[in-house]
């Protein structure tokens, strides 16, 4: 398997960027990559990625972007799927407790961590050219598996799920903890911000921690979280999307119809 660059950066204690794709698109995996991007989350909970994971994969593959697939539930099912087909991580939502990690741990690696189900037949043996033993080790070392803590029970349990063996990282989701909090909508909230403060220094000295955009996109919030330990971060990719056509549009009706200069409902 090739070497991770999440990976190393992890352990060099380097800070990391990405984007969520939530677009079934081969051609943005590839404009992110050129871009200059660590990694690509490639979305099947809140997107459409999910139809087209494999080529999704390929294309982050050939752009030379690392891609972290999101999976949409615990289920063996999807995280096996991912695995074989060549993610370069997984990234898992809704953890709550020491013992769902320990699960999730036991599905994605192999021995002596967990128990993952063996084949070197798949996309990420490169279809038997890696030899058993090699491909067991190099996938442990080179996968990245990534828990994400989005509740008030997963506060109150962080340092354990802190401490999993076969975990590389922690990523507080702060949409789903603001919602959690009782702020649905609000995960910018004071209130929920210092939560988050309380949870990064909880288990920052346990494991590498990142937050999920809300949006950290802003050069002075991506600052603010570094100055807390935070070391990897998540942006949107939507958003910048949607609104570089909002102001394409402006442009457009600013210069032709200056009485229509405001977008579309």
């Amino acid at each position: 398997m090739r070497t991770n660059r999440i990976k190393k950066k992890l352990l060099a204690n380097e800070c990391f960027y990405g984007p969520n794709l939530h677009l079934d698109s081969p051609w943005l995996v590839e404009m992110i990559g050129h871009s200059g991007f660590d990694y690509v989350l490639l979305d099947c909970e809140h997107g459409l990625v999910g139809h087209n994971l494999p080529i999704m994969i390929l294309a982050a593959d050939a752009a030379g972007v690392v891609p972290i697939v999101r999976v949409p539930s615990h289920d063996r099912s999807y995280l096996i799927n991912a695995l074989e087909a060549g993610a370069g991580g997984i990234f898992v939502p809704m953890i709550h407790t020491p013992e769902q990690a320990k699960a999730i741990v036991k599905e994605t690696r192999f021995p002596p961590y967990g128990l993952r189900g063996f084949s070197n037949v798949s996309r990420a043996g490169k279809y038997g050219k890696i030899p058993a033993r090699e491909f067991s080790q190099s996938a442990n070392d080179e996968t990245v598996l990534i828990l994400m803590l989005e509740s008030t029970e997963a506060l109150d349990n962080a340092v354990e799920i802190a401490q999993v063996p076969g975990v590389d990282m922690l990523f507080i989701g702060p949409s789903d903890f603001a919602q959690s909090l009782g702020y649905s909508g609000q995960p910018g909230h004071p209130e929920v911000e210092a939560a988050m403060s309380e949870l990064i220094r909880k288990i920052r000295k346990y494991i590498p921690v990142g937050i999920s955009s809300y949006l950290p996109d802003k050069p002075e919030d991506v600052v603010k979280w570094k100055e807390e330990g935070v070391q990897g971060f998540l942006v949107s990719s939507t958003h910048p999307i949607r609104q570089t056509f909002e102001k394409l549009y402006q442009n457009l009706i600013t210069e032709a119809d200056p009485g229509k200069a405001s977008p579309k409902e």
